[in-house]
């Protein structure tokens, strides 16, 4: 009996139309090249607690089904928009231009149905089906040298086992194009005349988080009856060579300002922009005979002018990007 491998292992999702359930005439498949994959399911046991002539445990019983994990990823210019929307809401996609196209889309109060996930190993013929995913967060990491990494976190609602594919390994749309890598990042500032890129940036990091309920159980089932999205967060963060005081200045005031994390390759970008952000740092450090450089972190808010804390624009070759059945 062969042994399932890593390398023979593929991961698909469609969208739902109806949450939890698996949408048997999806629009398209969605493809993805992994770093790693670990949604899956998980429980705990119960033991009795009473007392007995044993000396030992006289029952046991099975605890809530806890499906979450996550999916890391390369950072590509293709391939990401869906979970981009799922993890931004709702919203509208403003799509412009006939090749490259360019899509806006703002962080919005509505939310998506969700998506189910299929991970197959091909090799044994076995498939987890998971269901009633909800993008609960999205972290990239930013590298000077090589691809940036971005993790997706997920909180789901089943997870089922088969023998044959739920859902088409060979209708997936699989990425076609390298992921941004350290050479294509910038980022940039606005204090009140337009964006201007930052000094010698070395290092970042990018966060989005929607706080999605985990304790959505109910009697009579162990599967989660909801996991609604809470409050979303933006934050992130950036280490830059210290040459002036500029930021520092405006950290130490307490500004507020615009930031923009730029990934473009030439032909293909996208632009995480928050519009109103205030910083938090400490003072630069003499620890060593090296370089010094500056820390900072950022938290965004709601801007009334976008009505929105975030803002992702994607410009690549995509006519459109798929909506959720029904919208």
């Amino acid at each position: 009996m062969p042994r399932a491998v890593g390398s023979k292992s593929a991961v698909v999702a469609t969208q739902e139309a109806l949450w939890g359930n698996l949408n048997a005439s999806p629009t398209s498949v969605l493809g993805f090249y992994i770093r790693s994959f670990n949604l899956g399911g998980t429980k705990g046991t119960f033991q009795s607690e009473t007392i007995n002539q044993h000396r030992a445990i006289v029952g046991l019983t099975d605890g809530n089904k806890a499906v979450q994990g996550n999916m890391v990823t390369d950072l590509l210019p293709e391939g990401l928009e869906i979970l981009l929307r799922h993890l931004l809401g709702k919203g509208t996609v403003a799509t412009t231009g006939s090749g490259p196209y360019t899509h806006v889309i703002k962080g919005s109060p509505e939310t998506l149905e969700g998506l189910s996930f299929q991970k197959s190993f091909t090799n044994i013929s076995k498939h987890f089906l998971y269901t009633g995913t909800h993008l609960n967060s999205m972290a990239i990491d930013i590298v000077q040298e090589g691809f940036h990494g971005v993790t997706w976190d997920f909180v789901g609602k089943g997870e089922a086992i088969f023998a044959t594919e739920q859902i088409s390994v060979a209708a997936g749309v699989f990425p076609t194009k390298n992921g941004f890598n350290g050479y294509q990042a910038s980022i940039e500032i606005d204090t009140g005349s337009g964006y201007v890129a930052l000094g010698r940036v070395v290092s970042g990091s990018l966060n989005i988080a929607n706080n999605v309920e985990t304790d959505g159980y109910v009697l009579g089932s162990a599967e989660r009856a909801s996991c609604e999205y809470g409050t979303r967060e933006c934050s992130g963060g950036f280490a830059m060579f210290f040459e002036d005081t500029t930021l520092y200045e405006l950290y130490a005031a307490g500004t507020e300002c615009g930031l923009k994390y730029v990934f473009n390759n030439g032909t293909d970008s996208i632009t995480f922009e928050f519009p109103k952000v205030k910083f938090a740092g400490s003072s630069p450090e003499i620890a060593s005979t090296a370089g010094v450089n500056l820390d900072f972190t950022f938290q965004a808010r709601v801007d009334p002018g976008e009505d929105t804390d975030v803002i992702v624009t994607i410009v690549n070759s995509l006519a459109s990007i798929e909506l959720q059945s029904g919208e």
